[in-house]
């Protein structure tokens, strides 16, 4: 089974993508967590209040994301946020168990038949951190 990158059939690829490794729990300390982990993230927000989501989103987030404006190659952000998260996975595991949300999110734009390939390797990559794969699509107006 070849490991090459398939075009698509039908359709256009997800356009301006981004890969995120997203933490997030009502007590999560962001500081505590990159101490924990010794990975700078890309972003952080203390539990409390949000500025842009609904009233109740009060779960304190650390992210480490890869999108367009480091490349709009899909498959260099999975790597990167992957090549970065793999060292820990225990650690991520750990957090899982101790009730905090932690995940792989993919977000892009898409059109009708919008497809995103992933790679065989990429997929058993993603199975060995043992995390949640999250693919949020958009359909709405770039």
């Amino acid at each position: 089974m070849s490991t090459d990158r398939q075009q698509p059939q039908h359709g256009a690829r997800w356009t301006l993508t981004s890969v995120a490794l997203v933490v997030r729990g009502p007590a999560l300390d962001p500081d505590a967590l990159t101490a924990r982990v010794a990975l700078r993230p890309t972003a952080t927000r203390p539990p409390g209040p949000s500025r842009w989501g609904p009233p109740d989103d009060i779960d304190g987030e650390w992210r480490l994301q890869c999108d367009e404006r480091t490349t709009r190659d899909f498959a260099a952000q999975l790597d990167t946020v992957l090549t970065a998260a793999e060292p820990y996975a225990e650690q991520w595991r750990a957090l899982r168990a101790e009730g905090v949300s932690v995940a792989l999110v993919v977000r892009g734009y898409v059109d009708n038949d919008s497809q995103l390939a992933l790679t065989a390797e990429e997929v058993r990559r993603v199975a060995r951190l043992g995390l949640p794969l999250t693919l949020t699509p958009s359909t709405s107006e770039r």
